[in-house]
This record gives structure tokens, C-alpha cells and sequence, in this order.
């Protein structure tokens, strides 16, 4: 898994919001909740083009994880927004 991003306490709640424009009917929301679940991720928010998961221990999937795993499946990732607390 990757690091953290730097200045972010491990113990701290870390949110992601991740853009993907590909990512606009029901399938495709579908698709890229479960994929978010099944990395452990704690899905918070989704609607077409953009999601919010939560991650809530230090080994959780970072950034270039969740890219990755959603180039794996299809889905091109636009940014990613690091959010504590």
C-alpha cells in the first residue's frame, strides 16, 4: 500500500475525493462503489463524476492504490483531493 500523504497523522481520518468523468450512470456508479468497498474504503459520497471515501487506518489504500484500481477497471481518474480530519 502506498504512504500516506505527507503531514497526515496515520491515526488521523484521511478523506479522498476522487474526480472521474467516466463515471456518470447508474453502472458505472455501481462499479466504482464496489470496487472502492472491496479496497476497504469507506464509501461517504457518490454521484456522477465525483466520489468521497473515508479511510480509517493507517494501512488503507493510498492514492496511487485507488488509481490504480480504477485504471484497472476501466475508469480514468481526474484528481484526487487529500482531506484530514
Amino acid at each position: 500500500m502506498a504512504a500516506p500523504a505527507p503531514n497526515v497523522n496515520p491515526n488521523q481520518l484521511v478523506r479522498y475525493v476522487i474526480q472521474i468523468d467516466a463515471m456518470q450512470d447508474t453502472d458505472s456508479i455501481g462499479q466504482v462503489r464496489q470496487l472502492l468497498t472491496e479496497l476497504k474504503l469507506l464509501v461517504d459520497r457518490i454521484e456522477p463524476g465525483e466520489v468521497e471515501v473515508a479511510v480509517t487506518h493507517p494501512d488503507a489504500p493510498g492514492q496511487d492504490d485507488i488509481r490504480e484500481a480504477l485504471l484497472g477497471a476501466g475508469f480514468s481518474v481526474q484528481n484526487i483531493t487529500t482531506q484530514t480530519g
